[in-house]
């Protein structure tokens, strides 16, 4: 069974991790401003599997996001790349600076 794990701490640093089985298999370090969301860094511990992974973690994300109001600001480079080939499914969360 999969889960998304958010911690995210009073300073408004943390993460989504993606686990399964009880095991994490990877987490998107995000930190958290205001109603907006950073999307810092996504590390994969299984390096073949990264587009499956962060596409499900970047889920979670987006979830959470609506859920909360919240705008998403994507550094990452994997984010920034799902984000540019579907626009159309982000724009509600995308930050656009």
């Amino acid at each position: 069974m999969q889960k998304i794990i958010v911690n995210i701490n009073s300073n408004g640093k943390g993460y989504f991790a993606l686990e399964v089985r009880n095991k994490t298999i990877g987490h998107i370090i995000v930190e958290l401003a205001g109603n907006e969301l950073k999307v810092l860094d996504t590390v994969v511990l299984v390096g073949r599997y990264l587009p499956l992974i962060g596409k499900l973690l970047l889920q979670g994300i987006v979830k959470y996001a609506r859920l909360h109001e919240l705008k998403i600001v994507a550094i990452s480079k994997f984010v920034q790349q799902q984000f540019n080939s579907d626009p159309g499914s982000y724009a509600d969360v995308l930050e656009k600076h």
